[in-house]
């Protein structure tokens, strides 16, 4: 049998399905086992007798759509890797209806054959990590991580992605407070005036965590990001844990109250601040002066047993105990 990797193209364009197979990925013959099916069925039935290791699949398709193919591809082998290709027009369909499916690359139609390749690749990668260890606490870890309603990033110093989460994978798709260079896979603010910072922040590698506030490309709102700094073994890798209350409750008032034995003042305070407001907006948002403010949070620093904003925001984000009232948006 063949070691070489099994990637399945599916669409329900023949013409495309041949320009891929003839032209635009003939040179990965000797390097993939290519499969090109323009039937969603028969796509299922393949990868049920043989899965494959990466799946690239439109996303308008009839009778069976890609999301609907997702699934049925990841209940036969949760290893195999998705790669969704769609229109303009179907993006934000696409992006609101994965929360059960577990999508690495949305790219839209057309696609760059060397872009395309490169998210294979990506996906080859990421297949390769996921089955490398038969230990069943592997995939628990990456269940979990997959199911916290908060972004997990993992990139290098050069702000190329290694690992993300579903949630993670799900906001770069909106691009708009993330997005992921399809050439380079490198990670990104959408917004120009917070790439300087953000680059420094991942490239300083600083034992410290950092906290920035995100706001989100035609809106008002914002998004939290907590940069943590890893070591693995002579290799620097940044995490990045990212908090957004558009896509998920706030931490309640009353829980923060009773996980941190905080008063209400001082649990609003820190609902604001996992919020992503600076403590100057919390302030004003609560009605008090920003020296009552940091009074308050000197306070609950020593409540939460945290040194600084970066460490209090990723002890709330990371308490199971939260996650839990948020559990039904991910089941």
């Amino acid at each position: 049998m063949s070691e070489k990797p099994r990637i399945l193209f599916v669409d329900d364009e023949p013409l495309l399905l041949e320009a891929l197979q003839r032209a635009y990925f003939r040179h990965k013959r000797a390097d993939w086992d290519m499969f090109f099916e323009s039937n969603p069925q028969k796509a299922i039935e393949l990868q049920k007798a043989h899965p494959f290791h990466v799946v690239v699949t439109d996303f308008h398709m009839p009778d069976i759509n890609g999301l609907e193919l997702a699934k049925s591809i990841q209940e036969s082998d949760d290893s195999t890797q998705i790669v969704m290709l769609t229109g303009a027009a179907d993006l934000d369909t696409a992006v609101n209806a994965i929360n059960s499916t577990r999508i690495y690359r949305f790219y839209t139609k057309p696609c760059e054959p060397e872009v395309l390749e490169q998210g294979i690749e990506d996906c080859l990668l990421r297949h390769s990590q996921k089955t490398q260890s038969l230990n069943p606490s592997s995939q628990t870890g990456y269940d979990i991580l997959n199911r916290l309603p908060i972004g997990v990033i993992v990139c290098d110093t050069n702000t190329h992605v290694i690992h993300m989460n579903q949630f993670a994978a799900e906001i770069c798709a909106t691009r708009q407070v993330f997005s992921i260079d399809p050439t380079t896979n490198r990670l990104r603010a959408s917004l120009a005036s917070y790439r300087d910072e953000l680059n420094a922040c991942i490239q300083s590698v600083a034992p410290q965590d950092r906290a920035m506030s995100l706001s989100r490309k035609g809106s008002d709102t914002s998004v939290c990001v907590i940069i943590s700094n890893l070591k693995e073994g002579q290799n620097d890798r940044v995490m990045l844990l990212i908090s957004d209350p558009d896509r998920h409750m706030a931490p309640s008032i009353d829980i923060l109250q009773s996980i941190y034995d905080l008063p209400p003042s001082e649990a609003r305070l820190l609902q604001h601040i996992v919020q992503g407001y600076s403590l100057l907006e919390a302030a004003d948002k609560m009605g008090i002066t920003e020296s009552s403010a940091r009074t308050y949070l000197k306070r609950i620093f020593s409540k939460t047993n945290t040194r600084g904003q970066p460490e209090l925001i990723r002890s709330v984000l990371l308490t199971p105990t939260l996650h839990q009232q948020e559990s039904r948006l991910f089941n």
